[in-house]
């Protein structure tokens, strides 16, 4: 009887130590919005079932800067909140998240413009965080783009 008091009293304290330890993000935002984004509509290719879980992609949107290159955003929020999720992220190590993101940019012609923009550039993504990953274009010719996603290493 005693055993089974002190491995269950064990096994609380554990479960309590992994729900306090979360390591999340909360937000307070403007419920009346005054701006007006220019949000594409966009295709999306997934081959990672694993970031999928963790990374939801919300917008795309573009504008462009006063001189006249273009700019693009993506809003993305980690959803892996929540007790279990944290306490399995924190296991395996994946709290915070890591990700790896690049840009592509596209002439009218469909050929791809190299720059050092274009490199993979890492973020952490705390649960619960919106993140979002802009970059310019590296020349005023550039009119289409690309952006990647993936797990860091």
């Amino acid at each position: 009887m005693k055993k089974r008091f002190i491995v269950g009293s064990f096994i609380a304290v554990v479960a309590v130590m992994l729900i306090g330890c979360q390591n999340s993000v909360n937000t307070v935002e403007n419920t009346d919005k005054t701006m007006t984004p220019n949000t594409i509509n966009d295709t999306r290719f997934v081959t990672d079932g694993f970031l999928k879980d963790r990374l939801a992609l919300k917008s795309v949107n573009v504008s462009k800067t006063p001189e006249g290159f273009m700019r693009v955003q993506l809003e993305a929020v980690n959803i892996r909140t929540g007790a279990f999720a944290q306490a399995w992220s924190g296991i395996t190590g994946d709290n915070p998240y890591k990700i790896s993101y690049k840009f592509s940019w596209f002439t009218r012609d469909g050929m791809v413009v190299d720059s050092i923009l274009s490199d993979w550039q890492n973020t952490t993504v705390i649960p619960g965080e919106t993140v979002y990953l802009q970059s310019v274009a590296p020349n005023k010719d550039c009119c289409d783009f690309k952006i990647s996603l993936k797990e860091a290493n």
